[in-house]
């Protein structure tokens, strides 16, 4: 025996998740604070690049300037130029000591008619620098040039300055710039945890009350006071809410058919204890009709029920494709020509040649089935039941039109509902089959009207499919008849 599924049964094992949500919102934080260190670092090696490269130059021909000034008058004093280019050199150096920074190396030479009067070269010793190009007189990528003349006295003063920012790109200046990111990423490390932490909190509330749910609970979760979740909770409490309208559904459903079916099992059970309790011919007889009665009662409602099942799927879960209306119709109507025949009735179809719509084939089918049977059961002997398709631009509509004895308007609300039968019916009948109708229709996006039936007398049942665009297909044809 195949064991009974149990409710409350443990669901299946999720998988664990691999990914956290968590490592990857506190990689992010970090890693846009790398990319700000980063973009911060070029643009200082940008700006040591061009600009202290611009202003080194600048200070570089300033310099010269003031030793060719200082030269002019002390042309014939080699004694007299070194002490006052000594004392220039004791300038440049407090002016970068009160700036905090060593002072730049630097090549001087002082030129009078071809004659070097003065030269003063860099200590360079220690240092992984190369002296400068003295016979290039222009900068390179490692010396500023600058060079200030006097053609009147004959006077030249070259010098070249180191190019600001060697240190910059050194192991030393790398150790400087990323100092402030080795000491900081410790200190912001727990603090940033912690706010994530916090931050994640709300959220692991709501995983926490989903999961200590019991199957049976789909009340709504707390509304949260946080924009960010608000979305989620708004989702599941939307979730919760149809599955609590489907459990409903398929509850009245059962009570209903079982209500429903309560009747003919009656039947067929009391009309088999008929027949096993050795009763002359003639009530057998009519105990085995009945027993065959119960059992066609029984069989059209569980199929009608079926029916009502399928109809009632939601409309997303309904796969529909392009079928040729007017070739289902016809299908359908022949499939009851059997039963118009047997009462007498006469069934007609009026339809174009084609009309193409995109519907699902099992619903609509269980919608026409219904409509044409209830029309044929309910006419009387000689009656007439047409079938017409309409196909506009706009939309199609299916009608089937009776001649029986129609539904009393103030009563044509309530007979879409299930089980509902009209009062003094003398037809058997489930109640089911407008209930069908509707919900079939409304999977379709379509909607069902009542109208009277033909000369006036009757019912008149039409669907209406509206379509998305474009030009009706086919054309009107003769009428056929079953």
């Amino acid at each position: 025996m195949k064991p009974r599924a149990d409710s409350t049964a443990p669901a299946a094992t999720a998988r664990p998740a691999h990914r956290s949500l968590f490592r990857r919102s506190l990689g992010a934080v970090f890693a846009v604070i790398f990319l700000t260190w980063a973009a911060l670092i070029a643009r200082e090696l940008i700006d040591i690049g061009l600009l202290q490269s611009r202003n080194g130059q600048a200070e570089n021909q300033l310099w010269a300037e003031l030793a060719k000034l200082q030269a002019l008058p002390r042309l014939e004093q080699p004694q007299a130029l070194e002490s006052r280019m000594a004392e220039l050199d004791g300038l440049l150096r407090d002016e970068w000591r009160h700036k905090g920074h060593r002072p730049p190396f630097y090549l001087l030479q002082v030129w009078h008619e071809d004659r070097l009067l003065l030269r003063r070269d860099p200590d360079l010793s220690g240092r992984d620098r190369p002296q400068p190009q003295e016979q290039r007189y222009e900068s390179d990528r490692l010396w500023l040039y600058a060079e200030a003349s006097d053609p009147e006295h004959g006077l030249i003063v070259r010098r070249w300055q180191e190019r600001p920012g060697d240190w910059h790109f050194s192991v030393a200046g790398f150790s400087y710039y990323a100092r402030p990111l080795l000491y900081g990423l410790p200190l912001l490390i727990l603090p940033v945890w912690l706010l994530f932490r916090l931050g994640f909190a709300p959220l692991q509330r709501i995983g926490q009350q989903i999961s200590q749910r019991s199957a049976k609970d789909l009340s709504p979760l707390p509304d949260s006071p946080y924009v960010e979740l608000a979305p989620l909770v708004n989702a599941v409490n939307s979730l919760m809410a149809r599955l609590q309208l489907r459990l409903e559904r398929e509850r009245e459903f059962l009570l209903d058919a079982a209500h429903e079916l309560k009747t003919p099992l009656a039947v067929v059970k009391l009309s088999a204890e008929a027949l096993d309790s050795g009763q002359d011919a003639e009530r057998r007889a009519a105990s085995a009709q009945r027993l065959h009665q119960g059992v066609d009662r029984a069989t059209h409602t569980v199929h009608q029920l079926l029916a009502l099942a399928r109809s009632g799927a939601d409309a997303l879960d309904m796969a529909q494709r392009e079928h040729e209306l007017v070739a289902l119709v016809s299908d359908r109507v022949v499939l009851a020509s059997p039963m118009a025949l047997s009462r007498d009735v006469e069934l007609e179809l009026q339809a174009p040649e084609e009309c193409w719509l995109s519907v699902n084939r099992e619903s609509l089918g269980a919608l026409i089935d219904n409509l044409v049977d209830n029309a044929i059961k309910y006419s009387p002997p000689g009656g007439h039941v047409l079938v017409r398709i309409s196909d506009t631009p706009e939309a199609v509509q299916l009608e089937v039109l009776d001649q029986g004895p129609g539904i009393p308007a103030e009563l044509q609300a309530k007979v879409f509902e299930r089980f509902y039968r009209i009062p003094g019916q003398e037809q058997h009948g489930s109640g089911l089959g407008l209930a069908i109708v509707e919900r079939a229709a409304a999977q379709h996006g379509a909607r069902v009207q009542l109208s009277e039936g033909l000369e006036g007398r009757g019912l008149g049942v039409a669907v209406r499919f509206p379509r998305a665009g474009g030009a009706a297909s086919g054309t009107p044809a003769p009428s056929t008849e079953a």
